[in-house]
């Protein structure tokens, strides 16, 4: 088929939204002929840094690239001001479309990220069939947790869930989107599907936004009981990645453990203070952001990996942790839910954030003192890993483009 894909964010050398563009498109390419508008200014460059060195990839791919005009003073001020310059963005991205449609005639388009689903784009307005997704963002933080984020972190989430709820009802360009007469919709997570179903009145394929490349699964390794469990957390020092959470559990446990602390932020002096507080900090080792390489060594020589984290979708580090036979303890919300089963991991509910903590705390003692249910635990994890690997995405999104042409040819 030939196909064209809006990749606002896409490269071969970042993960999260970027890296889930590259992987997407990649893997299309080994089946269609590819046609990818990426965002100039930060993309550019580096796709075409490792196009020029693995020339084979070229084939079935060509990329067009659109600055999307910025100010980041604006930005600091008013954060929402992103949507308008992003909106201009769609905008050009879809007078291009139309374009190339008139030259190339493509079988399918495909609006792929960002994945929020506050702007879909205007690709859909094109006469031809027509997907939209992974789609993220339907989901709501959980209103118990709120209190413990700070004043700044309440009130923003709380203004966020407000705000959210109001948009989700009401932004017509979504639902337009959505109710295209020839569209398939993929959510990125059962939550996002659940809401699509009820407010747009849609069905939509589950298909998580992030994927496992690496083949060579980490070996799993038994652990001495007798030696500190290695809890491994990961993410940036913002309210929604809520680690005080996983610092007041750990301050009730009674095993012998390590904290090791990846990423930084605005939060950062905060929670160590906050550790200290809690009498945790000795255990706890801050090691900031790292390369990526890095950053996966110190996930290999863990034991157990925790997410605490309060508004995500799934994020590439869950795949990551399970790719090196970590068990999950994470929250019961977002995309965490979707993922971490009964065979890798153990799901917290967000009812109460002080049964949330006891029962991280509890599960962390669980984990820490019977090494047979860690291991089979690790072992779910690798086989879980497995279930996302891109190439499987692949052949999703391939029966979904199959069964949409099939229908309009019909």
């Amino acid at each position: 088929m030939k196909i064209l894909v809006s990749a606002y964010a896409c490269c071969p050398e970042k993960g999260s939204e970027p890296g889930m563009g590259w992987n997407f498109v990649i893997g299309l390419a080994k089946f269609h002929e590819v046609h990818v508008i990426v965002e100039k200014l930060k993309w550019e460059q580096q796709i075409k840094k490792f196009l020029n060195k693995n020339s084979s990839i070229n084939k079935n791919l060509k990329f067009y690239f659109i600055v999307k005009k910025r100010n980041k003073y604006l930005r600091k001020i008013w954060p929402p001001s992103y949507y308008w310059f992003y909106k201009d963005w769609q905008l050009l991205a879809f007078n291009l479309a139309k374009k190339l449609d008139k030259v190339e005639d493509f079988d399918v388009i495909h609006q792929l990220n960002m994945v929020g689903y506050r702007e879909p784009g205007f690709l859909w307005k094109i006469k031809k069939p027509f997907v939209w997704g992974p789609i993220g963002g339907l989901e709501n933080a959980p209103l118990p947790f709120l209190p413990k984020l700070g004043l700044h972190g309440f009130i923003f989430y709380l203004a966020r869930n407000t705000i959210n709820s109001i948009q989700r009802k009401f932004l017509l360009r979504p639902k337009l989107a959505a109710r295209h007469t020839q569209s398939k919709l993929i959510s990125a997570t059962p939550e996002t599907a659940n809401l699509i179903k009820r407010l747009w009145q849609r069905n939509s394929e589950i298909i998580c936004e992030v994927g496992h490349l690496d083949t060579n699964l980490q070996p799993i390794k038994k652990r001495d009981i007798n030696t500190p469990l290695k809890i491994i957390w990961s993410g940036v020092h913002s309210s929604r990645k809520n680690l005080p959470l996983l610092l007041d559990a750990l301050a009730i446990t009674n095993i012998n453990f390590e904290l090791h602390i990846l990423g930084s932020g605005e939060l950062t002096d905060k929670w160590k203070n906050y550790a200290i507080s809690n009498g945790v900090n000795d255990k706890c080792y801050w090691h900031g952001w790292l390369k990526h390489k890095e950053s996966i060594e110190i996930m290999k020589t863990g034991d157990l990996f925790c997410i605490t984290s309060i508004s995500d979708l799934t994020s590439t580090v869950t795949i990551e942790a399970l790719s090196c036979g970590l068990p999950i303890i994470c929250l019961d919300h977002c995309g965490f839910s979707y993922v971490v089963n009964e065979k890798c991991g153990i799901k917290v509910q967000v009812k109460s954030y002080k049964k949330a903590v006891f029962d991280f705390a509890h599960n962390i003692n669980l984990i820490g003192l019977r090494e047979d249910i860690r291991y089979e635990l690790s072992r779910g994890a690798l086989k879980r890993a497995k279930d996302f690997k891109w190439d499987k995405k692949i052949d999703k999104i391939n029966n979904i483009y199959d069964e949409l042409l099939n229908k309009s040819d019909s």
